[in-house]
């Protein structure tokens, strides 16, 4: 079953407390709606940056399409002058960094999941959060399929403040029932409760590298923007076709 052998029982109220939620559904419910959101959203946002790929290739501004490739993360591209070596060796850092956090947190979810079908108090629906971790590889990794998932990033950092505060409901849920609940069992309470808050610290830890890098894309969007303006401007200039701002 979902939550065999769990004492507060299987529905969303707890027979033993009648004031908090119980583990199952958070389980199977709360923890796992943030994958399933995280899914629709990947799926509008993908369709939506196919639509705005195909509108996109009809316009002639080179200053958005620039713009869109480094939004996307497209930052390998940039030319010497846009893009250090400095650049290259954060933006490499940030990936390492965030693919090490994404091992790590499938690591705890691995050990909380078979701790608990060890302890046969049933499993829930948790392994679906492997596909929210496996979707976020993969946007980073292609960089949102190169630009065609609109605001991937986004989506991303959403996902993963939302189940940053799903475990902490989880936790403030189990910390009401006390720390000595499953005393004796092959996964007391207690041990779940230091597990999961490893696992919020990571998903706050990917959330922070999420805001960071996208950030430095920014930052190099702008470079790379104004680049692209300065230097159509003084070739235009250049040909007689345009005066100064200043003179």
């Amino acid at each position: 079953m979902l939550c065999s052998n769990r004492p507060e029982g299987f529905g969303p109220r707890s027979q033993l407390y009648s004031h908090i939620l119980t583990s199952c559904f958070l389980d199977t419910i709360l923890v796992p709606l943030c994958t399933w959101l995280y899914v629709l959203a990947t799926v509008v946002l993908t369709a939506l940056g196919s639509r705005s790929s195909a509108r996109g290739g009809r316009s002639s501004s080179k200053i958005f399409d620039s713009s869109r490739a480094t939004d996307d993360g497209e930052i390998d591209g940039f030319s010497g002058r846009v893009q250090s070596r400095q650049h290259g060796k954060i933006h490499a850092a940030f990936s390492i960094l965030y693919y090490l956090l994404l091992i790590a947190q499938t690591l705890m979810c691995v050990l909380e999941i078979v701790r608990l079908a060890l302890a046969h108090l049933g499993i829930g629906l948790l392994p679906f959060t492997f596909v929210t971790l496996f979707i976020a590889a993969a946007m980073r990794f292609t960089r949102g399929v190169k630009g065609r998932v609109l605001g991937w990033r986004w989506a991303n950092l959403a996902v993963f403040i939302a189940l940053a505060i799903t475990n902490g409901v989880k936790i403030a849920e189990e910390d009401k029932e006390g720390i000595n609940q499953r005393k004796g069992s092959k996964y007391p309470e207690s041990d779940e409760i230091i597990d999961v808050s490893v696992m919020i610290g990571v998903y706050a830890a990917l959330g922070l590298l999420e805001t960071m890098n996208f950030c430095l894309c920014k930052a190099l969007c702008t470079v790379r923007c104004m680049s692209v303006f300065l230097g159509n401007r003084a070739l235009t200039y250049e040909t007689g076709n345009l005066k100064p701002l200043l003179e």
